[in-house]
């Protein structure tokens, strides 16, 4: 099978609602799907409320359901997220063969969300996971964390998020990555520079560059506290104090993937090796929703993306 995502310039990340407000969040997401259109692909993430956001309470739409919903909206390409220490072999078999059958073709599989977190014996690491799914001709990707370090370095970015694609690389064959949210610049550019240092260009991954607009001070400190989302000061002071926080929201990002984009080609990246992900951070707030669609949009025509 061929990769949807290798010629894919920006991606929409649709999160599956919690049942509870699925009725809402159907509504709000069917009118965005025929209003905004600039994108290449749908991506669905795999949420797991009780380990990453510590709420074991609440039940979502699984991320099948949610994607077979979403085919029923839109004729855009899919791929799927899969928390590959949340499951073992045989539903994560089971799982492939539903991806399969709705035409899937990648999957982001993604780790735990703490080292020192012990998961069961036949939980899945992502190498493991890569390994089943690349077996049945699926397209593996994974998950950047610019900020990511262990030790302190005079620099932004560091080594020990560059070992660990490396070892992604050579040892899981992940192809293409969606970072963590960005609302700045340089910790990407140091990561980006020493990726090209070090990765041959026939081996360099297609990274997806993740953004959401902030459309309140719920999303910005949901997005701090919560996701671990890296936002300057003065950015931070920016939006804080905007009239509209998502038209700042919308026109720091922007700004945020020119600089990217344009630093990108001056040390030799192909373009064709950098895209990006829109998500959303609240699927019942209309205002959040159609933010992220319309910060999609605005990609879109940037890319030269077809209406």
């Amino acid at each position: 099978m061929d990769s949807y995502l290798a010629d894919a310039r920006v991606i929409m990340e649709a999160t599956p609602p919690l049942i509870q407000h699925r009725d809402k969040a159907y509504a709000i997401l069917e009118h965005c799907l025929r209003a905004y259109t600039r994108f290449d692909a749908l991506s669905v993430p795999d949420i797991q409320d009780d380990g990453e956001f510590h709420r074991s309470s609440v039940e979502r739409v699984g991320n099948l359901d949610f994607a077979r919903w979403l085919q029923t909206q839109a004729s855009k390409p899919l791929s799927l997220y899969r928390v590959s220490v949340a499951t073992e072999a045989e539903p994560f078999a089971a799982w492939l063969d539903a991806a399969e059958a709705m035409g899937v073709r990648d999957v982001v599989l993604v780790g735990g969300d703490a080292s020192q977190k012990r998961y069961g014996e036949r939980a899945l690491d992502v190498a493991k996971a890569a390994e089943i799914a690349r077996g049945r001709g699926f397209h593996c990707g994974g998950i950047i964390i610019p900020t990511r370090r262990k030790e302190f370095v005079p620099r932004p970015a560091s080594y020990d998020e560059l070992a660990r694609l490396q070892l992604k690389i050579a040892e899981s064959k992940l192809s293409f990555y969606t970072t963590q949210l960005l609302y700045e610049g340089e910790w990407m550019s140091c990561l980006l520079l020493d990726m090209v240092r070090t990765i041959p260009l026939d081996q360099f991954p297609k990274i997806f560059l993740t953004f959401s607009p902030f459309v309140g001070e719920d999303d910005l400190n949901f997005a701090l506290r919560a996701l671990g989302v890296y936002v300057p000061r003065d950015v931070e002071r920016t939006l804080r104090g905007a009239r509209s926080m998502v038209d700042a929201s919308i026109a720091q990002l922007t700004l945020v993937w020119e600089r990217l984009s344009t630093f990108a080609g001056e040390i030799g990246i192909p373009a064709d090796r950098l895209g990006i992900n829109v998500e959303y951070l609240n699927s019942r707030n209309p205002r959040n929703v159609r933010a992220a669609f319309e910060l999609a949009e605005e990609f879109g025509r940037m890319m030269g993306i077809d209406g």
